[in-house]
């Protein structure tokens, strides 16, 4: 179905032989983006739903930690998101 010039245009311009490490670099950028992209999806931090509580940080108390590292130990509790 393809004419003959058409098929000496891809011949020529996108089977050489100099393209296909370009080709395996970018299919290989492309695969790692969709798993960390993929990765990051799954993870229990991106909150998809935020009907049930749309201002988290509202629920916060003066004496919760929302970091995960306190280098100083100021606080007594640390914040949880059981309200999610």
């Amino acid at each position: 179905m393809i004419s003959k010039a058409a098929k000496q245009y891809l011949k020529t311009h996108w089977y050489r032989s100099e393209l296909i490490p370009i080709y395996a670099i970018t299919v290989g950028a492309v695969g790692i983006c969709g798993f960390f992209a993929n990765r990051a999806l799954q993870n229990p931090e991106v909150v998809w739903n935020r009907h049930d509580n749309p201002y988290p940080w509202l629920h916060v108390k003066q004496n919760e930690n929302v970091k995960l590292l306190d280098p100083n130990g100021r606080f007594e509790k640390q914040w949880s998101r059981d309200r999610l």
